[in-house]
């Protein structure tokens, strides 16, 4: 299969966004481990995990204009059965394990939540240092498992 010049470049930029996010965990002092590949009885890969001593995000990071609400479900229990998998492979299940979607772009992000509504999925990049400095107050709004 030929990919042209576009490709390289698209993929580049993704690589940019999927670190310049994880930088964003590091900044509020979260450890980050990168591009995780593993096997159980499949092959997954998991943009990056982002953990402190109480929490686990796994963390997918999208680039699209707008993800419709059932495809951010479609997205979020595709990571989840990547996240479970690795948990059930790593053995540490002490922490409070979150499943994040970050997008490049708005979507149905935390400052688009609606109370009384599901649980935030997704938060767009500019919104991200926000959740993270008070996560404290978003946590119970979050997917947590």
């Amino acid at each position: 299969m030929y990919f042209g010049t576009e490709f390289k470049k698209d993929s580049n930029q993704w690589k940019k966004f999927e670190n310049d996010t994880a930088d964003i965990f590091e900044k509020f002092d979260y450890a980050v481990d990168r591009d995780i590949r593993f096997k159980t009885y499949r092959r997954f890969q998991i943009d990056f995990i982002a953990q402190d001593k109480n929490r686990r995000f796994f963390v997918d990071c999208k680039n699209h204009s707008y993800i419709p609400p059932e495809k951010e479900r479609e997205f979020v229990k595709s990571q989840l059965i990547r996240a479970n998998n690795f948990i059930e492979k790593e053995g540490e299940k002490k922490k409070k394990n979150i499943i994040l979607l970050v997008t490049k772009n708005k979507t149905n992000s935390l400052l688009m939540h609606k109370e009384g509504g599901e649980k935030v999925l997704a938060v767009d990049f500019h919104s991200l240092p926000a959740l993270l400095k008070d996560i404290d107050l978003y946590e119970d709004e979050l997917y947590v498992f």
